[in-house]
């Protein structure tokens, strides 16, 4: 390994000798295609589920599924010094958390269980009783295949690759930044907004490796025997 690691560095050395005598745009379109390689080679870890390292990525914690609640939901909600009507449809809980279309905000919400002032029944029906167990996962449903985390943030909308006169860079986009950035550290996040904070296992999005490596320079050494 020392001496393959050896062999680069005596290849970056030469490189950035070469690099230093094209011109601006050569050298910008030369570092432009480097840019577009090593985002490919990202999008096909990040596919492949592993850290630029190759070791894999920590699995995703299963989840039960769940279907949306037959019946309607209305009830008195408490928010700040305020209370409101809620009023939903097709909804489903997770823990404290209940989601689904709430006609009186004519949209998907998500509120806190624990800040439900009252129950009220629904329209022109009786006391529906209380939402605790309403809800209850699918048995002997078909398993599906699960899906490859982050398949949209790998897609060259969210993913750029680019380069200016003196480097080449792969980057996410301003706004799917801040995931890439919570994933790829590991931080802590609310999975819904006014819901508790999750820890998220470390999985690392971009980085360079010693296959990065020795691409770049194989990429660059090919253009110097082209140019010579």
């Amino acid at each position: 390994m020392a001496d393959r690691e050896d062999e680069l560095a005596i290849y970056r050395e030469a490189v950035s000798g070469y690099l230093d005598r094209l011109s601006a745009g050569e050298r910008s379109r030369l570092l432009r295609r480097a840019a577009f390689a090593l985002r490919r080679s990202q999008q096909k870890r990040i596919q492949a589920q592993v850290a630029p390292d190759g070791a894999p990525w920590p699995k995703r914690k299963p989840r039960q599924d769940q279907k949306p609640a037959s019946r309607a939901i209305r009830f008195i909600y408490r928010k700040g010094d305020g209370e409101r009507l809620v009023d939903m449809r097709s909804w489903v809980r997770r823990g404290n958390m209940l989601t689904g279309f709430d006609r009186e905000a004519d949209g998907l919400r998500t509120f806190r269980a624990d800040r439900i002032a009252r129950h009220l029944p629904a329209e022109g029906g009786a006391d529906p009783g209380p939402i605790a167990g309403a809800i209850r996962g699918r048995k002997g449903g078909v398993k599906r295949k699960a899906k490859a985390m982050f398949a949209k943030l790998r897609t060259p909308a969210h993913m750029q690759a680019g380069a200016t006169t003196d480097e080449a860079y792969v980057q996410f986009t301003s706004r799917a930044s801040r995931l890439a950035r919570i994933h790829h550290f590991g931080l802590k996040d609310r999975v819904v907004p006014d819901g508790p904070e999750t820890q998220y296992p470390q999985r690392e999005l971009l980085g360079f490796s010693q296959a990065d490596d020795e691409a770049m320079m194989a990429l660059l050494l090919a253009h110097m025997e082209g140019a010579g």
